[in-house]
Order: C-alpha cells, then structure tokens, then sequence
C-alpha cells in the first residue's frame, strides 16, 4: 500500500519522513500536469481556507463523496491549526487519488514567508527535519492560481487586483516560487472585498494588499465575461458571507477561528448552497 494511501484509509496515521517525501513527490508530479488557471465544471463542491483543521477536509471530502461532486479547496491547508501536516497531506493523498476529481489553488499560506510567522515551517522542522521543508517550496510551486467555473465564476484565494482590467491579464501568469512576488500575483492571493470603498484602497494587511469594492468588481467580471467570484482568505463565522451586492461569496472552512466551517455547493446558474462541515468524524 502506498503512503498516501494509507493516509485514506487512516489520515491521523503516523507517517515517516519517507512517507511525507513520497507523498509530496507524487502529488506534485500530478500537480504539475494541473495548468495554472483551471476550468472545472459548475457543479462542484468549494472549500475555503481549512488552516490545519483536518476535520473539515474530511467532512468536505465526505459531502463531495455523497454528492457525487468534484471538489475544489481555495488554499490555506497549512498555519495555526493544530493538524497542519496531517491536513496538507490528507488534501495531497485526495488529489492523488483523484486526479481529475479533486482540485488544489494556491492560497497566501502556501509561501514560505507566512510559514515562518503563523507556525508551519517550525511543524515541519520538529517533525520531519529541517531539510524537509524544501520539498513543500516545491509543491507550492506547482499549485494553481484560479479557476473558472462553468465558464461564469472566478475562484481565487484572495481577490481581484488593482489596475488590471479583465481575467484575461490573469491568466497570463504562471505558476511561481516560493513566495509571490509579482504585484499580481500577491494581490490574488491576499486582497479583499470591502463594502466601505468603491474601487480600491490600501488594506490594513499591509503594503501592496488592496481592499476592492463593488464598482470595481463589477467592472472585472463585465470585461472578463463573468458573474461572480468565489474566494476564501477571511474569516466568516456562518461559514460563508455574499458580499459587494451578491458578486462576491467568501467561504470559510477552519473551525479554529470560533465560528462555523462550511463549503459552498456549486450549481448551474451561480446557485450556492452553503453545507456545514461541524460533522461528527
């Protein structure tokens, strides 16, 4: 049986060094053939950020599995939740075992900078070695930036960025190293929508980050031919908030931060469905 197989069948297995590299190996040769821009179905179950909470991706993975949906994690599988490594590698081991079926974005998290601030690189040190962390550099580098559902929503991270006029600009970016360094780059993973301004503004996040509102959200998706975007990156304590006069949905999926993890089922037409993920395990 291979190791991330095992993690399937028992995800709170203990795992070798070995077990994680080869695990990581093969995820990111899979992750590599994933271009940096999806287009995946409009039926399809989304998960927000999970931060170590490997509850939630299994319940997440339990709902796809009952629905007969494909799934789609928005990143952050990795800082300040008490199962960081077993939650990156049990969303590996689904995507291993379903190529096709199971999607993985990059998320601000998946850089080397926050893993060394909120916890992850120090989890990986005291587990695994100090050598080991290059080989998740690496995988980060293979996951994808956005994806576009049913030829009509935008899923991203974080957000828009500031003076780019269409998802066409977009999805000229490839795929990148260890922390993003592009302004457009940084700007999809880490902005955010905000009801308090119209275009865009400077984030409390810090320099370079951008609050954007609804007429620039609006503006975006006209000239990019699309309805709505789907993110992740905040807090939400229902688990999910429409935002921006209904063209933003951010879901939230990490039940650490005291409110109520959730994933959004995707249907034809933009229609949302919220499903908690507080499932008993």
């Amino acid at each position: 049986m291979r190791p991330w197989e095992r993690v399937l069948r028992d995800p709170r297995s203990e795992l070798s060094p070995d077990d994680v590299s080869s695990i990581l190996d093969e995820a990111r040769g899979v992750l590599s053939g994933d271009p940096a821009h999806l287009e995946l179905e409009s039926e399809i179950l989304v998960v927000g950020d999970t931060h170590g909470d490997l509850a939630s991706s299994l319940s997440a993975a339990r709902v796809a599995e009952e629905r007969g949906l494909p799934l789609l994690f928005l990143g952050d599988y990795i800082d300040r939740g008490p199962e960081q490594l077993e939650n990156l590698v049990y969303v590996l081991s689904l995507k291993l075992s379903r190529p096709d079926g199971v999607f993985l974005l990059r998320g601000n998290h998946e850089a080397a900078e926050p893993n060394a601030w909120y916890g992850f690189l120090s989890v990986v040190e005291a587990r695994l070695g100090v050598e080991a962390y290059r080989d998740f550099l690496g995988l980060y580098s293979e996951l994808p930036l956005t994806a576009v559902l049913g030829g009509e929503i935008l899923a991203v991270h974080g957000g828009i960025p500031a003076g780019v006029e269409s998802y066409n600009r977009v999805r000229k970016l490839d795929k990148f190293g260890p922390d993003p360094e592009d302004p457009m780059e940084i700007q999809l993973l880490w902005n955010d929508p905000s009801e308090s301004v119209d275009w865009f503004a400077p984030s409390p996040r810090g320099p370079g980050i951008f609050l954007f509102g609804r007429a620039a959200a609006e503006e975006f998706l006209s000239s990019s031919g699309l309805k709505m975007l789907i993110r992740g990156h905040e807090f939400v304590d229902s688990g999910m908030r429409l935002s921006l006069g209904g063209l933003v949905a951010t879901v939230f999926s990490c039940r650490y931060y005291g409110g109520e993890p959730a994933a959004a089922e995707m249907s034809e037409g933009g229609r949302i469905r919220v499903i908690p993920l507080n499932l008993p395990q």
